[in-house]
């Protein structure tokens, strides 16, 4: 597949990006709730996982837009598919480690095989070898996510966790050693950093929403003031991030 110098972020990509923003909305909602002033370790601990697996899977999505994102029916259909897998896990995790996380381990495999098999179908349809090379490349480290969430929500447990946390870290590592066949193909940058601008603008519109009710007439007071600023100086830092 001939690369492009540019790409525009499609309508679908930022559909997916509102669901994927419920999603963190959602996990952030673990480390609301206090503990004699303190974030319980089990409730902190279920936050890093979930927003490393959300992260992970935000970022192979758009990799694979990215490279080989079009308007055909097989994406657009695995895209609303993925969707509707994420809207599910946003609601499949408490704040202990209960069997709720079989349900969370079993939808994130899904995701990754689902994200696996858009890689399947650009190495059936390609003849250009470095794009089999990475097709290849990826669908191996999916296949082997899928394979240890799917076991982590089967197993449940001390084991199962310990499994899908392997897979989860060792699928967002491994990536890092196929340059080899990633720099024939490198990233379109125009596109990558249109979608990320695009994501900090949802995300921060639900920060909006949240500080909302420290703005009206019975709240409003100093304190609403510092954290209207705290949150535009957040802003201002990532976007001064993107810029340089």
């Amino acid at each position: 597949m001939k690369n492009e110098l540019l790409k525009k972020v499609s309508m679908i990509e930022l559909f997916y990006d509102l669901v994927f923003v419920y999603m963190i909305s959602q996990v952030t909602g673990l480390i609301h709730h206090l503990q004699n002033g303190v974030i319980s370790p089990s409730a902190l601990s279920i936050f890093t996982l979930v927003v490393i697996v959300s992260i992970n899977s935000w970022m192979v999505q758009t990799v694979f837009n990215n490279r080989y994102g079009k308007s055909q029916w097989s994406n657009v259909i695995l895209s609303f598919v993925d969707m509707a897998i994420v809207l599910y896990m946003s609601n499949a995790f408490s704040d202990t480690f209960d069997r709720h996380l079989i349900g969370f381990f079993i939808a994130a495999g899904l995701l990754s095989l689902t994200l696996a098999i858009q890689y399947l179908l650009v190495f059936v349809q390609t003849k250009n070898e470095y794009d089999r090379n990475i097709a290849m490349a990826f669908m191996r480290i999916l296949f082997f996510r899928t394979a240890c969430l799917l076991a982590g929500g089967v197993l449940a447990g001390r084991w199962g966790t310990t499994i899908a946390l392997f897979g989860i870290i060792t699928s967002w590592i491994i990536p890092a050693f196929t340059g080899k066949h990633t720099q024939k193909y490198p990233i379109i940058f125009s596109h990558l950093l249109e979608r990320l601008t695009a994501l900090i603008i949802i995300m921060f519109g639900e920060t909006i929403v949240g500080i909302s009710k420290y703005f009206t007439q019975n709240t409003f007071s100093i304190q609403s003031i510092m954290i209207f600023i705290i949150v535009v100086s957040l802003f201002l830092r990532i976007l001064w991030s993107l810029i340089i």
